[in-house]
């Protein structure tokens, strides 16, 4: 009965050896799971080049032409570029998924309504300050 138990307990201290060797052997191997992505493409960017300007809601926008507005949406503070110059590497946003972008003008001129048109939003992945001539 003595030489079963002993059995049985040096049957246990194996296993026990054996379960700790491979979580160890595992964890020097630095095992990982990573997601595979099989239609995984980068977002294209451009380089947009234009005049920040801030509203009074402190949204930023990037006006290339008169005719051409983008909204700017960045992680970075954009108040220094204010009414700057700058080349902004981005990328354009065709569908929004939350609120549709505004921009509001106030027109100090009596008789005249304010009116708000929507604008393409740019995600900001990089921007510089170009120098005035």
């Amino acid at each position: 009965m003595k030489s079963q138990a002993n059995l049985i307990r040096n049957a246990l201290i194996t296993i026990y050896i054996l379960i700790v060797l491979g979580i160890s052997a595992t964890a020097r191997a630095n095992v990982t799971i990573d997601p595979i992505f099989t239609d995984f493409k980068p977002a294209p960017t451009k380089t947009y080049v234009g005049e920040v300007a801030m509203t009074p809601n402190q949204e930023f926008y990037l006006v290339v032409s008169e005719a051409q507005v983008y909204r700017l949406e960045a992680n970075v503070d954009l108040f220094d570029y204010n009414g700057q110059k700058v080349a902004v590497e981005a990328s354009e946003l065709k569908h929004l998924t939350g609120p549709e972008g505004e921009s509001f003008s106030l027109d100090p001129l009596p008789g005249s309504d304010s009116h708000s048109v929507a604008v393409p939003v740019l995600v900001v992945f990089g921007i510089s300050g170009l120098a005035t001539q």
